[in-house]
């Protein structure tokens, strides 16, 4: 049984952040609630987006960004999450920029994700370096592409040189010897004949 949709009412910042996935609120809850900063984040962010979509925001930044962390790092970090799911995209073209996504345009943002990539890094992963140029993302994207092609091509041929090797193996043959050809037993294949002897 689905639930019936229930809209932000009267009460739009409650509404919002009723959305916090559930590791996160658990996590607030057991450091005093939702902070008042998040709070006075999302009502700011209400003057820019609808309620919804800052509920799709948070959605989105927890899978992409903060889904993977372990309960006690969540909890430590509980406070600083709540804010980062909420705050205003780092966009330094258009504010109506959604993490890449213009939505007017309904199209990438070349200053987010140059050349159509799809990368999401939180802000203090990105740096201060230069971008590379569309050309430069371009040529090495082609180069990454034709080392999978390069490898996917090795993989069959390697596979059948392991097949005929254990097989090689499996008849009593090396590298260098042919099929059922059985090792000396002795010096010059004859048992017991050794230049010195045994013992």
């Amino acid at each position: 049984m689905t639930t019936p949709y229930v809209g932000p009412g009267s009460n739009p910042v409650d509404w919002v952040t009723s959305h916090y996935p559930r590791p996160l609120r658990i996590a607030l809850e057991r450091r005093g609630g939702i902070p008042h900063t998040a709070r006075n984040t999302v009502v700011r962010q209400l003057g820019r987006r609808t309620p919804e979509q800052l509920r799709e925001r948070i959605e989105r930044r927890w899978y992409q960004r903060f889904a993977h962390l372990s309960a006690p790092e969540l909890l430590e970090r509980a406070d600083d999450i709540a804010v980062q799911l909420v705050e205003l995209p780092d966009c330094e073209v258009s504010d109506r920029c959604e993490d890449g996504w213009l939505l007017d345009e309904e199209a990438n943002c070349t200053w987010c994700l140059p050349s159509g990539t799809v990368f999401d890094l939180p802000r203090e992963d990105v740096g201060d370096g230069r971008r590379s140029s569309a050309e430069t993302v371009a040529r090495m994207a082609g180069s990454i592409r034709d080392r999978m092609r390069q490898g996917r091509r090795s993989l069959p041929a390697a596979a059948e040189r392991a097949r005929s090797e254990r097989a090689r193996r499996e008849a009593g043959a090396g590298p260098d010897r042919p099929p059922g050809h059985l090792p000396p037993t002795g010096f010059g294949g004859n048992p017991g004949a050794y230049p010195h002897g045994r013992g």
